[in-house]
């Protein structure tokens, strides 16, 4: 019977054995993903009831004898782009840009705001177009 080579430990085993080590790792595996799944969901959870904790204490940073927590906010921006669609038409700079499903070419409007076809007015009445999103994010270092 031929031997299989484990190339991460140098452990060679015959056929059957690596077959029946296979068998046991695909099981814990299956196990451990499980659990990893039902501890991630617990941590989600707890996440969750942090941030309402100390958003409803109003405080950004809370320290534990084995951790600390900072909670601090992330915030994105989106353009809405119904409000965009109309912003550019508006400003009769839709021609490359605005498509005929009349959704934004994000690509043709960063290539006109490069060459400087939209003007600095134009550019910054744009922000009335974004959608602001802030997400709370939570950092707990273990000491």
């Amino acid at each position: 019977m031929s031997r299989v080579a484990l190339s991460q430990n140098n452990e060679s085993y015959t056929e059957y054995e690596a077959q029946d080590k296979l068998r046991f790792l695909v099981k814990d595996y299956l196990i451990n993903k499980e659990r990893e799944k039902e501890f991630k969901d617990a941590a989600s959870i707890q996440n969750t009831q942090i941030k309402v904790i100390m958003s409803e204490l109003d405080i950004k940073e809370f320290e534990t004898d084995n951790g600390k927590v900072v909670l601090s906010d992330r915030k994105t921006e989106d353009f809405n782009e119904e409000r965009l669609i109309k912003f550019l038409k508006e400003r009769g700079l839709e021609s490359d840009i605005i498509k005929t499903k009349e959704y934004v070419d994000f690509d043709a409007l960063e290539s006109a705001i490069y060459h400087d076809k939209i003007s600095g007015d134009n550019l910054k009445d744009m922000n009335s177009c974004k959608d602001v999103k802030v997400t709370q994010v939570l950092r707990i270092n273990k000491k």
